[in-house]
């Protein structure tokens, strides 16, 4: 794909050949344009070199892993963890981020690695939910030290499987689920560093948090959670008008985690369900499409499309009707579709000058 400057010269060739700007305007856009970050290749090759020969310093401890005395595994452990971390500052110092920012993840990862060695090696029991959350929250801290958006990531990761290991919760327990916590945290962090990666990972793994935060939620409670949603959705369309550059990424998934409380609501036995339920959603889904298309955002448009074909499974779950049934039923809809949208783009081309 072609870089933002690439296309932006081809854009200004075009306006110079149509009157629209000058040749002195083009070359002053031109030159107020930052430059291009572009990895150098001494740096990959490097980086390569780098990884590669972790890879073979890990098949080696790994193959003698059985010999090594308990403490010098220990040393060996913490000691690649400090030469990780402390040659990512050096990679920062020196104006490196890439490979900062890389190095920083892999430390993230050899801290995970090492909770569980450590306790395999002085025999120490643990609880695998702790761990995984403790690395988790390592991870989060180093990458909120050095900026790093894959450490936050693997952060992230790290907190999600946290909450869903081990045994499951007491009937009626309320656990703290480690992403109601760690994905706002996300997101404020996507926002500060223009992040669309992290902001994607921290809107789902808010979506998932919420959704896990009770082992049988009640449709009431899940509806409650479709408000919250709704209404963060709602903030980050005001946002992205203000070009936050996170904000039409986290409106998208927000929608998408709106779309499935409410539809989950209308499972429950003593909830909002049957009939009325699905008229609503059916009315919601179509809204979001609408929604989505006149904004533009493809990720608020696939979620009314999805929402309003669950919708009309959902009925036709309702009324009994088979599998069979239920694929011609939407294979009809999708036929009209196709042909009402066929007709109005012929008519929109014949419509234009």
């Amino acid at each position: 794909m072609a870089s933002y400057r690439a296309r932006l010269e081809r854009d200004l060739d075009r306006w110079v050949n149509e009157g629209l700007i000058t040749t002195q305007a083009r070359a002053a856009i031109l030159t107020d344009l930052p430059p291009e970050r572009r990895i150098e290749m001494g740096t990959a090759l490097a980086t390569l070199g780098g990884l590669l020969a972790g890879i073979a310093i890990i098949a080696f401890v790994a193959a003698n892993w059985g010999v090594i005395p308990r403490i010098a595994r220990f040393g060996l452990i913490l000691t690649t963890f400090l030469a990780l971390a402390g040659t990512s500052a050096w990679a920062a110092k020196v104006e490196r981020p890439l490979l900062s920012k890389g190095l920083l993840m892999v430390a993230a990862l050899v801290f995970a690695g090492a909770i569980g060695l450590t306790g395999q090696i002085f025999d120490l029991a643990g609880d695998p939910q702790m761990a995984l959350r403790g690395a988790g929250l390592a991870a989060l801290i180093l990458g909120l030290a050095g900026n790093s958006t894959p450490a936050l990531l693997t952060g992230l990761v790290f907190v999600g499987l946290g909450d869903f290991a081990g045994a499951g919760p007491a009937q009626g327990y309320l656990p703290v689920r480690g992403l109601a916590i760690a994905a706002p945290l996300g997101l404020i962090l996507a926002a500060l560093l223009s992040s669309r990666a992290l902001a994607h990972a921290a809107s789902i793994g808010l979506i998932i948090g919420f959704m896990a935060l009770k082992s049988d939620p009640s449709g009431l409670a899940v509806l409650a959670s479709c408000a919250l949603f709704a209404v963060g959705a709602a903030v980050a369309r005001w946002r992205r008008e203000g070009d936050s550059p996170t904000a039409s990424t986290v409106y998208g998934w927000l929608v998408w985690g709106a779309l499935i409380a409410f539809g989950l609501s209308g499972f429950d036995d003593h909830g909002f369900t049957g009939l009325p339920h699905r008229a609503v959603w059916l009315m919601i889904s179509g809204g979001v499409l609408t929604l989505g298309l006149n904004d533009r955002q493809p990720l608020v448009t696939a979620a009314g499309v999805v929402s309003l074909m669950a919708a009309m499974a959902a009925i036709l779950f309702d009324l009994g009707v088979g599998l069979m049934t239920a694929a011609g039923v939407f294979g009809a809809c999708a036929l009209v579709a196709l042909v009402a949208g066929l007709v109005i783009s012929r008519r929109q081309a014949g419509a234009r000058p």
